[in-house]
């Protein structure tokens, strides 16, 4: 009591020209849901003692510098930071002055909703798309999902922070992600790179620079069996090597040799005229070889020996002739 007021029947009235009693706090409760990051809100309750005298407005004011007003309890105090652990004190004021402030709160956890994520990451791949991104601050609640977006219009929520989206190969897309708490959803993040999804690699979509696919064969390549297997026995194929100077019938005169480059060949009589000095193809075995090849054969019978000749008369002429 003021110095100088008199208990009795006149002094609740003298009670109007007071200031309040200190209040007192009974709750402060963190808000949390739909709360934005950085912007917790928690709720104070309080009352007055009951001798106090009436106050018109109160004002809450947390540890961490937020303030809250209001003409009655309870009041909420806004824009504190997520994860943030603030206590709370509360005063009363009428048209007399403004009460002592109350003793602190409970500290309190405030929480919101997750953070925005930064933009994520777009990889095009054949028949898809990679996209990945971040986990950003919780906002002091635990991120339990992402929901991504394309801006084709597909989408969907999972717990992980990276996925791979079926697209259509030669489309472009961007991507968007959000996470959400308990409290709530965060908001987008920005749109990712721009990505083109690439066509997968089977004919028709072969590009045409692969040299080494039919009928791509640059004119130039002499060995053509390694690259057609199903022509094994021909080492090289005139249709288009026209140029192969040794490939009937483009071997020169000169070249005495011809097996060696076709061991399967190792004599090739519909050539003879290209090859007129060649000493061992018939029939131009040469006169000289006598002994194997006579310009003439006697009759077979033994009506006399031929000496010369013995050798293909009959046995018993042969005998006779002592051969």
């Amino acid at each position: 009591m003021a110095v100088g007021k008199k208990a009795g029947r006149k002094s609740q009235a003298s009670n109007d020209f007071l200031e309040p009693l200190k209040p007192t706090i009974t709750g402060a409760t963190n808000v949390g849901t739909g709360r934005a990051f950085n912007d917790g809100a928690v709720t104070v309750s309080f009352t007055l003692p009951a001798l106090s005298p009436a106050a018109t407005s109160f004002t809450v004011t947390a540890s961490t510098g937020q303030t809250g007003s209001g003409a009655s309890s309870p009041i909420t105090v806004t824009g504190i930071a997520s994860t943030a652990t603030p206590t709370f004190t509360v005063t009363a004021t009428n048209a007399a002055g403004t009460s002592a402030a109350s003793d602190a709160s409970s500290a309190v956890t405030v929480t919101t909703v997750p953070a925005t994520p930064s933009a994520p990451t777009a990889t095009a791949g054949v028949d898809q798309d990679t996209v990945s991104w971040s986990a950003p601050a919780n906002g002091g609640s635990a991120i339990t999902s992402y929901t991504w977006a394309s801006s084709d219009g597909k989408g969907a929520t999972l717990n992980a922070t990276s996925t791979t989206v079926a697209q259509e190969a030669n489309t472009s897309q961007t991507y968007t992600v959000y996470a959400t708490n308990a409290n709530g959803n965060s908001a987008a993040s920005p749109s990712s790179n721009n990505v083109t999804t690439i066509a997968p690699f089977f004919p028709p979509f072969f590009p045409p620079f692969f040299p080494f696919f039919p009928p791509f064969f640059p004119p130039f390549f002499p060995f053509f069996p390694p690259f057609f297997p199903f022509f094994p026995f021909f080492p090289f194929f005139p249709p288009f090597f026209p140029f192969f100077p040794f490939f009937p019938p483009f071997f020169p005169p000169f070249f005495p040799f011809f097996p060696p480059f076709f061991p399967f060949f190792p004599f090739f009589p519909f050539f003879p005229p290209f090859f007129p000095f060649f000493p061992f193809f018939p029939p131009f075995f040469p006169p000289q070889f006598g002994p194997f090849f006579p310009p003439s054969f006697p009759p077979a019978s033994c009506s006399g020996c031929t000496r010369n000749y013995c050798w293909q008369a009959c046995p018993a002429c042969c005998g006779g002739c002592g051969c």
